[in-house]
């Protein structure tokens, strides 16, 4: 996203309102004239101006041997994107099988509305508006907890594999969500902040669901140490949610005391001293205390800048 900064000098007018002169490029850019309407939206810190008129939000992939075993990708990029309708060509039975696959883990509010042998259209019918944003947000951090849960009561059982799978899906089509709103409704939020935290909630989800899928393979068993690690797990992440949803600083700072404690000191050592399947796991392990230790950081940033901007 190009960001262009200038600046304008406020115009007084009758009956005490103000006036900014418009760039003529993005006038022209927008199609606009005299008397025509634009939008005004107020955030927490700024105006968002924009034109009534709206951009195409529409686009076409054609899809060929190259790309063809990409496709959940390109269609999450797409959705990520902004778009409400994305029409795909050069399709086969197979894609199409597939394409409704991916629609329904990952394209949250969007259907198949048209559909040939070698044509589909997807469209925008139902999704979320970006008031859903914060509750879809606090949905993120609800599931996480859940996937903590479930694979710390599964280990050695390995029985609701089913389950887990289902919470990881859901977890990436919400985050996918949380991005697409940032990108296409100019959202209220710091958008690099913003995004950087639903990046860490997604290496964070995954890390667990690799966890777990390894050790299902390898038909891993549990044991104190596991459990304690879980449970750890479960009180660090606990202060990862207050320190965003409280915009707690305190819990930053003890989190930030703890990695000493737990992934640069106990699980540290437990690597050391196992091996094999377990020291793969341990690894995972390791790897979740540490995403959510650093993905304290865009926190972290979001309260200094909300401290120095109270205090201006």
């Amino acid at each position: 996203m190009l960001l262009i900064l200038m600046e304008r000098k406020l115009i007084k007018q009758g009956g005490g309102g103000y006036t900014i002169y418009l760039p003529k490029k993005w006038v022209k850019k927008k199609s606009l004239k005299e008397g025509d309407l634009v939008k005004i939206k107020e955030l927490e810190t700024s105006l968002v101006i924009d034109s009534e008129l709206k951009e195409s939000n529409e686009i076409t992939i054609d899809i060929n041997p190259k790309n063809e075993g990409y496709l959940s990708i390109i269609l999450s990029h797409a959705y990520r994107k902004g778009y409400d309708k994305i029409i795909i060509n050069g399709l086969n039975h197979d894609l199409i099988k597939e394409i409704s696959k991916v629609i329904k883990n990952i394209l949250l509010g969007f259907e198949i509305t048209d559909r040939t042998e070698n044509y589909c259209k997807i469209e925008n019918i139902s999704e979320p508006t970006e008031q859903k944003y914060n509750a879809i947000l606090r949905k993120i951090f609800f599931l996480m907890k859940e996937l903590n849960s479930l694979i710390a009561c599964d280990f050695g059982v390995y029985k609701n594999s089913e389950e887990i799978s289902d919470v990881k899906i859901n977890l990436d089509r919400f985050i996918l969500f949380c991005k697409r709103i940032l990108i296409k409704e100019k959202y209220e939020k710091d958008l690099v902040l913003e995004w950087e935290l639903l990046t860490f909630l997604t290496h964070i989800g995954h890390s667990y669901f690799y966890a777990y899928d390894y050790s299902e393979k390898n038909k891993i068993k549990t044991n104190k140490t596991l459990l304690s690690l879980f449970e750890k797990l479960k009180n660090y992440f606990y202060l990862f949610e207050k320190a965003y949803f409280e915009e707690d600083i305190e819990k930053i700072h003890e989190i930030n005391r703890l990695r000493n404690e737990y992934h640069f000191g106990e699980v540290l050592s437990l690597l050391k001293k196992s091996k094999g399947d377990e020291n793969v796991l341990l690894s995972y392990i390791k790897d979740i205390f540490r995403f959510i230790q650093i993905g304290t950081s865009p926190i972290l940033s979001k309260i200094l800048e909300k401290n120095q901007s109270m205090s201006a």
